[in-house]
């Protein structure tokens, strides 16, 4: 028995430490020194801005009015009105935006919506396409910064898109969204810095013409753009951060529409990266192609609070082996909890005390609680198939 315990140990341990340095280096990469900005404005560039929309007519009209703001000649704003009962439609009309209005109950999800616009594009094709979610805010320049870096690059792009928690929100929200700014801001700016590759994340993502057009994504996958994210990476077209266009959104008010969306992201990744990331990560070893190796190591890397957990688990079995006689799998649990904390304290120190302040911290024991329904029937209910969160 005590031998079967120090061999759980040290795999318990290993299990965690191999992610728990992943976390800590995509840290260490968001503190390097940015680059500075060459870029240059693509000239007489034409957009295209799509905009998926079910059941968005309360909401839609003020993200419609940041993109036109910014919109140069020559750019088109399309509202897909995708299986909707409301007045989405009237209301991209009113705004001055195309409207393709779709009826498809059969196959439902933002990714039919999105293939559908693209279809709509083929006969007169933009240079670029950028993906806006309908209840998202476009900072000053984002629109602009993303066309020009898809001129720039070639390539994929992605906005910083924050989630955030909205006027007098509680503290648990406060606590949400540092969590989200620490996957967005943080690991993923570290991880482009590092490996020049970002996962697209939804909202704010572009496309030059000649890679939207060969992508299918209408599969009906929970986490789409992630599934994109690997998609483009296998074939060679690896999306880079765009740290000055920055998107946001509002975390919904009650506490069910939170645990379904989050779980709907969470667990969606989780059932992805098991099925995906390792077959990559030895494609891109074989293959010496390290962006590759890389994103398949961050989709293999569990949510923030199911590693800590896992991490706890391997210290508690560690200390038994450690008293068993095997003080090993006890010293790399011990680093990979400490990996993890200094990584989280130095994020927050450096990033995200204005999102977490000092007097939101009690928010923590009540965002773990939510925590523990995502992973519970509420949440596995919620990625058997796609739904929209609801909002006050």
């Amino acid at each position: 028995m005590s031998t079967i315990i120090i061999v759980l140990a040290f795999v318990l341990a290993l299990f965690v430490l191999a992610p728990a340095c992943v976390v800590a280096l995509e840290t260490i990469g968001a503190l390097l020194p940015a680059k500075k900005n060459t870029r240059q404005a693509t000239v007489n560039a034409r957009a295209a801005i799509i905009v998926p929309a079910h059941n968005e007519g309360a909401y839609l009209a003020p993200t419609l009015m940041d993109i036109s703001s910014q919109m140069s000649e020559g750019d088109r704003l399309i509202v897909v009105a995708d299986n909707c009962d409301d007045d989405t439609a009237e209301v991209a009309i009113a705004s001055g935006a195309e409207c393709l209005v779709r009826n498809d109950l059969k196959n439902r999800g933002k990714g039919f919506a999105l293939q559908f616009a693209l279809d709509h594009l083929h006969e007169n094709h933009p240079d670029a396409v950028v993906f806006i979610d309908a209840d998202c805010r476009l900072l000053e320049g984002a629109l602009e910064n993303l066309i020009s870096a898809v001129g720039d690059t070639q390539g994929p792009v992605q906005s910083l898109y924050l989630m955030r928690a909205g006027e007098g929100a509680e503290a648990r929200q406060r606590v949400a969204e540092f969590a989200w700014l620490f996957m967005n801001a943080v690991r993923m700016r570290g991880l482009d810095r590092l490996a020049g590759v970002t996962r697209l994340t939804g909202s704010g993502m572009a496309l030059p013409w000649h890679v939207a057009h060969s992508v299918k994504l209408g599969s009906g996958q929970i986490v789409e753009d992630l599934a994109l994210t690997l998609d483009l990476v296998a074939s060679g077209a690896s999306p880079r951060l765009v740290k000055d266009a920055v998107v946001t959104s509002e975390f919904p008010d009650s506490a069910d529409a939170s645990v379904t969306q989050r779980a709907r992201w969470e667990q969606g990744s989780l059932k992805l990266g098991a099925r995906r990331a390792i077959p990559l990560l030895f494609e891109g070893l074989a293959g010496g192609r390290f962006r590759l190796c890389a994103i398949a190591l961050d989709l293999l890397t569990p949510p923030l609070v199911l590693l800590t957990v896992l991490i706890l688990l391997s210290l508690t079995v560690s200390l038994v082996a450690a008293l068993l006689g095997s003080a090993a799998p006890l010293w790399f649990s011990l680093t990979a909890f400490l990996l993890i904390s200094l990584s989280v304290f130095t994020a927050w120190l450096k990033f995200g005390r204005e999102a977490l302040p000092p007097s939101e911290m009690a928010g923590v024991v009540r965002f773990l609680l939510e925590k523990t329904r995502i992973y519970g029937s509420a949440g596995r209910q919620s990625t058997k198939g796609w739904t929209r969160t609801e909002r006050k």
